[in-house]
């Protein structure tokens, strides 16, 4: 299986204020707590107000206002940042910061593997093939 690169400047830019956003929608709209995690593990670990862990939140930054595909793909690299102790909810956050898609990851494992040509590897790279309609929409306030 190969995969793209990892690249610390387009991490850079895309990360922080995807995590930002999230981090925000969480706190205004499902009044829970969400805070950065472990490096090199899932992005963020999901609070109740009681400071209880109750989840883990893994996302990513699109170049899309609106998702213009009838599917969505997660890369099979993410795979290990699923199988967690507690629930784990993927975003899938459009660039302008304005709305998401979110999914429970169990759902995503079960959807089929296709090998997907894209921007950074035109073979070889696995994602998971997920029909858009199975992720919850929300909108982001800036």
């Amino acid at each position: 299986m190969k995969t793209a690169k990892f690249i610390q400047e387009i991490h850079d830019l895309c990360d922080p204020p995807a995590r930002e956003a999230i981090i925000k929608y969480v706190k205004d709209e499902w009044n829970l707590l969400a805070e950065d995690y472990e490096k090199y593990k899932v992005d963020l670990l999901i609070k109740n107000q009681s400071g209880k862990s109750i989840g883990y939140a893994e996302l990513e930054l699109r170049n899309w206002e609106s998702c213009p595909y009838p599917t969505i793909h997660i890369p099979q690299r993410k795979k290990k940042l699923f199988d967690n102790d507690m629930p784990t909810v993927y975003f899938v956050v459009n660039r302008p910061l304005t709305m998401a898609y979110y999914i429970n990851t169990n759902k995503i494992l079960e959807q089929p593997l296709r090998e997907i040509a894209n921007k950074r590897l035109t073979d070889g790279e696995y994602f998971y093939d997920v029909p858009k309609e199975m992720f919850s929409v929300i909108h982001l306030k800036s």
